[in-house]
């Protein structure tokens, strides 16, 4: 009972020294301008260290809280210029992350550009529903090559290249355009397209002929899927005839299930929400061509991707077949710039180049030591125990070092394990006395805290 009263006696004390401070931070706030400090303490009835701290505290927090607005202002004016090289698309947060990185060199959190994204009322594009989608099918019967693939696309570079057609209506006529596409599944670039008034088998060969004209040397030395779905145009005599002169397999995916053929629905998932609204403006069929061909190089060689590394997905591919990463300083090349992978192979090897000749020095300066040396060998021994005999001594140093810390905190430890023990033996009323802190700085037996510090 008593000790639960002096308990109660306590907290009030301390909530009344809590109201008292509150309210001589708002008499601060509002009447700094005519009342000094000491006459705010007097007023209020605290002591000057406890406002002193407390004004200290409320001018940190209201520094931190500037430079926090304005780094999130700066970062909301680099998300914005994001939106406008993206063509109003906006991304979701993770992709902001990436483009934020390779434009600007700011690495900043998921949570954090989460949050600004919500403060800027900013929603990722939501991909739309095709609404062509399934208008082309047939219901013949028909003998489809195997599903080689079985949905593992992430294999290798240049392995199972994906391909599919979709429809893109254009102007205000709403006139249609048909683009085929090669995909590369692991790399995720376009390396053959083609547009065209008309779904054919000739605008299929026309992506395939691009694709092959850019990028035949790559392929043609490796085993190669092509992957599509069960339409007629890849089902046909015509395209498997290009696939089997060029020595590359077909695999075709099972009817109606579009995660068979994933990463080609991908991509006109991500083009779609964004040039659908871009080609309303076409006034032809040319223009509508010239708008869809440039996204795609664009998506090739300009989107960063958080799922290549933060990378094109061309340079994901040199990324992959050289195995040096291009960016962010990589072997001493400044990223102010992204080089090319040429520009960085070559200063890999002239780093590599300088490095052996360095090495070739040292040597060289050793070999003419020992030549001065050669009619005394002991004294190349003698050099040899002064170099161990002072690694031995830095060692030694560094060992006696950690040993005092050790011996240091077992001390510690010991006092704190009899502190435990003398604590387990007061009454109830003296636990409720040590539950305030400050009231362990004169005891003895709880000096061990002092031994503590820095590890809190």
């Amino acid at each position: 009972m008593l000790s639960g009263e002096i308990f109660r006696i306590e907290e009030s004390r301390e909530n009344q020294v809590k109201t008292r401070l509150n309210i001589a931070e708002k008499l601060f706030q509002t009447c700094k301008t005519f009342l000094k400090d000491a006459q705010i303490i007097r007023i209020c009835k605290v002591s000057r260290s406890s406002y002193e701290e407390r004004k200290k505290a409320k001018t940190d927090e209201d520094e931190r809280q500037a430079k926090q607005k304005a780094e999130d202002d700066s970062l909301k004016e680099k998300m914005i210029q994001i939106i406008h090289r993206l063509g109003g698309e906006i991304p979701g947060y993770r992709t902001f992350s990436v483009f934020l990185w390779r434009l600007f060199d700011v690495k900043a959190g998921h949570k954090k550009i989460a949050r600004l994204m919500k403060e800027m009322n900013l929603k990722a594009t939501i991909r739309k529903k095709d609404a062509y989608k399934g208008a082309a099918r047939h219901d013949h019967p028909c003998t489809a090559p195997d599903n080689l693939v079985n949905q593992n696309f992430r294999v290798k570079p240049r392995h199972i290249i994906c391909t599919d057609i979709t429809y893109l209506p254009y102007g205000i006529s709403n006139g249609l355009i048909y683009l085929c596409i090669f995909k590369d599944a692991f790399t995720k670039e376009i390396l053959g397209w083609a547009s065209g008034t008309h779904m054919t088998v000739s605008l299929i060969q026309k992506a395939y002929d691009r694709m092959m004209a850019d990028h035949g040397s790559e392929l043609k030395t490796k085993e190669v899927l092509v992957h599509s779905d069960q339409g007629s145009q890849y089902l046909s005599s015509t395209f498997k005839k290009l696939l089997s002169d060029d020595s590359l397999l077909q695999s075709v995916s099972a009817r109606a299930n579009s995660q068979d053929n994933a990463p080609a629905e991908s991509f006109f998932g991500l083009m779609k929400p964004h040039m659908l609204e871009v080609l309303k403006l076409c006034r032809n069929t040319e223009e509508a061509i010239e708008m869809v061909d440039g996204y795609i190089h664009t998506y090739n060689s300009d989107r960063y991707q958080y799922e290549l590394a933060g990378l094109t997905p061309h340079e994901f591919y040199l990324f992959k077949e050289s195995g040096i990463y291009p960016c962010d300083n990589y072997y001493g090349v400044k990223a102010d710039r992204l080089h090319s992978i040429e520009e960085i192979v070559n200063h890999h090897l002239e780093e590599a180049s300088k490095k052996a000749e360095k090495m070739r020095s040292i040597y060289s300066l050793r070999s003419r030591a020992a030549q001065l040396l050669r009619k005394n060998p002991i004294d190349v021994i003698q050099n040899d125990q002064l170099i161990l005999q002072e690694r031995i001594r830095s060692d030694t140093e560094h060992i006696e070092k950690v040993q005092e810390e050790i011996f240091h905190l077992t001390d510690a430890l010991k006092q704190a394990k009899g502190a435990e023990e003398w604590m387990r033996n007061l009454d109830s009323s003296q636990l409720e006395y040590y539950r305030i802190p400050q009231n362990w700085q004169k005891e003895p037996h709880l000096q061990y805290i002092w031994k503590m510090t820095g590890l809190f």
